[in-house]
């Protein structure tokens, strides 16, 4: 970093620009719900008269006026992903289309609501990249972004085409940067997305030629205690509006919250109870009894689809940047009254992480050291809770490091 200040200070000496110093291209992967959905409607049935049938195309997420109480049944049925026993498939909802906008460009990863683009709580990766914006980047050229359907798995997605894309992506960004590797700069749900990436779709000589670095952000690698609620009870983040039984409908459909369930393993132990009643108690290793015991068999078929896509957690093969949020208190444990389980609250026990992901998930990264050649550097910031990983300033400058090293 010391050589890229001092080159900027001979080119203003020269009275040049310093905007034409530009460290590596980014390629930015977000987390769930962390890029714009949007969606088409020709529906020949709703859930209720006032929910529309047909419609143009909309941001399906995020929009706000989606969420108000007269809404919220509408577009969470809208969104949900359906399970066919005939075809043993996962779609959309009869009816609808859904599309993912501005691959390759950064609109969708920074608003999430177009509309409305000055709220700050529908901003997300906006911070980073207009840093990266004043430093002379160019959203489209060499800071992009590759929003993807973050409601499916690794799996789909691949057969969906998105990693295809993804890499083709990546190697346009190489080229458009005069063959310069690019960073990839990943947060929450992208960790496993990408790392799915770095390990099943590409091979070493194709990492060697054109990635530069892996920065991971509060990377979900072996889960986090919080799916466990949004399977069982639900969990509406906070939204008051909102209720947990309709949250627990429309993120149970999701292959992602699946797949963001604590990976049973070394990290999970069998001894990391996860839910407790007055019967029975629940860790990682129990999944199929916690299953049938909330009468939703299905979450048990979903996550054995999902969970060795990167459950055991292969190395990367590039060099690594493993950042995450420390200190904040994090649920861990959830404690039910049998006299309505699973359809009340739970009272939360609480450990330590990043206020969503659980600190020994978050760290799981620090295993590679051992296990590949290329480094792996990891740094707790102590209070930056899981959004704010994109958003902190001393969060980003550490990212420009890497960028510019």
């Amino acid at each position: 970093m010391a050589v890229t200040l001092l080159f900027c200070l001979w080119l203003l000496s020269r009275g040049e620009s310093v905007d034409a110093v530009i460290g590596s291209p980014i390629v930015i992967v977000p987390g769930i719900l962390g890029n714009q959905l949007w969606g088409k409607l020709n529906r020949t049935s709703v859930p209720n008269p006032d929910c529309p049938k047909v419609s143009g195309w909309y941001n399906m997420w995020l929009n706000l006026t989606n969420t108000l109480p007269w809404n919220i049944n509408c577009s969470s049925d809208n969104i949900m992903l359906r399970y066919n026993s005939i075809t043993n498939q996962y779609g959309n909802t009869e009816g609808v289309e859904t599309n993912v906008p501005g691959f390759g460009n950064t609109s969708s990863v920074e608003y999430l609501d177009p509309a409305m683009p000055w709220f700050e709580p529908t901003q997300y990766f906006h911070a980073m990249v207009q840093h990266f914006v004043q430093l002379g980047y160019e959203p489209g050229k060499n800071i992009r972004g590759a929003p993807f359907d973050w409601r499916y798995s690794a799996d789909l997605l691949l057969t969906q085409g998105f990693y295809n894309d993804l890499m083709r992506l990546i190697e346009e960004t190489y080229q458009l940067a005069g063959n310069a590797p690019v960073t990839l700069v990943v947060h929450s749900l992208g960790a496993p997305t990408s790392l799915f990436f770095l390990t099943k779709v590409v091979d070493q000589a194709w990492k060697d030629t054109y990635i530069k670095a892996y920065v991971t952000l509060s990377g979900a690698w072996r889960g986090a205690a919080k799916a466990a609620l949004a399977f069982v009870s639900g969990d509406n983040e906070g939204v008051f509006i909102v209720s947990n039984a309709n949250s627990r409908s429309t993120d149970r459909s999701y292959l992602s919250t699946a797949w963001l369930l604590p990976y049973p393993s070394d990290t999970w132990t069998e001894e990391d109870i996860l839910v407790v009643t007055g019967n029975k108690n629940y860790s990682s290793w129990d999944y199929y009894d916690l299953f049938n015991d909330i009468d939703y068999p299905l979450g048990y078929a979903m996550f054995e689809q999902v969970v060795n896509l990167t459950g055991p957690l292969p190395p990367p093969g590039v060099t690594t940047y493993c950042y995450y949020g420390a200190d904040v208190k994090t649920p861990l444990q959830f404690h039910y009254k049998m006299s309505n389980f699973p359809d009340e609250q739970p009272s939360i026990v609480y450990g330590l992480g990043d206020g969503t992901v659980n600190d020994i998930s978050l760290t799981s990264c620090e295993k590679w050291r051992l296990q590949q050649s290329q480094p792996v550097f990891t740094a707790g910031f102590s209070g930056v809770e899981h959004v704010s990983m994109i958003k902190d300033s001393d969060v980003i400058r550490a990212v420009q490091d890497v960028v510019y090293s």
